[in-house]
């Protein structure tokens, strides 16, 4: 896989996607954006654009912003669920995150051995990427630590070779999870059974929030209608985020009983 060195500043973002409507051209919303961000460099704006577009947003064939997965959920949230859709989806727009969430702080909240050697991240990271540079094993390591910090999968201190890790459980907001449902049911509405959704869903692989948290966002999402269920199956069909009431969807952090 390719290296992933690039940074994504949440604050720009978070202010650049709340200037977007569906069904406007990429390129006047591009315009707004070098605007608000005149403190960068040029190189800088374009590249967050360039980011933006390619991991979050949907591009029509006359090149017009569409209301795609990600954008349909982050219209209608609160602040809160926002902040928690951006991290996720940044952290998932490069395979290493959910790599390492699976392969190494999996295993190790299971041990119970919570500390996580940098090494074995650094080695996962020189074994997956198609290049052999350390100075690109080096930022991608960093960058995929970071990603992984802001989705509460892990807690860090210090910096470079001195940095300690230790795995830890991430609380998305049920919304957030929600779509991370929908993530992760990508062969038919009927794929993901509630039971699966608590344990292999993409939210508790990659923030390992813990089983109360993932059910009580399911029986959330449930209750407001953000997905639906079928016997013992989780129905993520599409259903119109839109046209649910905002106040249902502003609730606090899912938490256990």
């Amino acid at each position: 896989m390719l290296s992933w060195t690039r940074t994504l500043n949440m604050d720009d973002a978070h202010s650049l996607l709340a200037r977007v409507e569906p069904g406007m051209a990429f390129a006047s919303w591009a315009t707004v954006c070098h605007g608000d961000l005149r403190h960068l460099s040029l190189a800088r704006r374009r590249e967050i654009v360039r980011l933006l577009r390619d991991h979050v947003l949907g591009l029509d064939p006359q090149r017009r912003v569409v209301e795609n997965l990600f954008l349909r959920f982050y219209r209608n949230a609160a602040a809160s669920a926002q902040v928690d859709l951006l991290d996720l989806a940044w952290a998932l727009s490069h395979p290493l995150p959910l790599l390492v969430a699976d392969r190494i702080l999996a295993p190790a909240r299971a041990s119970g051995e919570l500390d996580i050697p940098l090494a074995s991240v650094e080695d996962l990271v020189r074994s997956s990427l198609a290049t052999d540079k350390a100075e690109s094993i080096r930022k991608t390591r960093t960058v995929v630590l970071g990603a992984l910090e802001r989705v509460g999968a892990i807690r860090s201190r210090g910096t470079g070779k001195n940095r300690s890790i230790r795995a830890s459980r991430g609380e998305p907001h049920p919304l957030a999870f929600g779509w991370l449902l929908y993530r992760s049911g990508r062969n038919g509405p009927h794929e993901l059974s509630l039971d699966r959704g608590v344990t292999e869903s993409m939210g508790t692989r990659l923030t390992g929030c813990t089983a109360e948290h993932a059910s009580a966002a399911i029986a959330w999402c449930l209750d407001r209608g953000v997905v639906g269920r079928a016997g013992d199956m989780l129905v993520c069909d599409g259903r119109p985020i839109s046209r649910i009431p905002r106040s249902e969807l502003t609730g606090a952090a899912a938490g256990p009983p």
